[in-house]
């Protein structure tokens, strides 16, 4: 799936998408003896949020958006962080589709500030400012107003 990434910030489709299979190939064989240590950590979820982060670079955000619900789906009971992480990706590929879904990137982006009272990373915060200069074109907008609003009262420093 990295590979893949790196097709995608590449623009180069075909090979992303290639490799895209190969990874889901790969994974759906198994673990194996021969595995490292640091493969335990790659669950579906993080499968899922590494390929919605391909179909972003490649600007195909409606799909991104649904690969960032999976992921936050898939890490249900645990990685809180990436939870956040993948939140804070569904409001920016909502906000950064074609048409537009304001109301619903609002939405994922309140999810994602509720996140800061228990991870306070500054990817996430680096995140929650990425949302906010992705909507502020649209601050007229309800759902968005009311989000900037509360993401100045979260984040003093904003």
């Amino acid at each position: 799936m990295r590979e893949a990434r790196g097709w995608a910030l590449q623009g180069e489709r075909a090979l992303t998408e290639r490799a895209i299979v190969h990874a889901h190939n790969l994974y759906a064989k198994g673990p194996s003896d021969a595995d490292p240590d640091w493969l335990a950590f790659y669950v579906p979820g993080e499968l899922a949020g590494l390929e919605s982060l391909c179909r972003a670079d490649l600007g195909q955000h409606g799909r991104a958006a649904g690969g960032a619900e999976q992921a936050v789906m898939l890490f249900a009971d645990g990685h809180l962080r990436n939870r956040a992480l993948y939140t804070a990706d569904i409001a920016l590929h909502h906000a950064r589709k074609p048409d537009p879904d304001l109301d619903t990137a609002a939405e994922a982006a309140h999810r994602t500030l509720a996140y800061l009272p228990e991870i306070r990373s500054e990817r996430l915060l680096r995140s929650l400012r990425d949302i906010v200069g992705t909507l502020q074109p649209h601050h007229r907008t309800r759902a968005v107003a009311e989000y900037l609003d509360t993401y100045r009262a979260a984040v003093p420093a904003a």
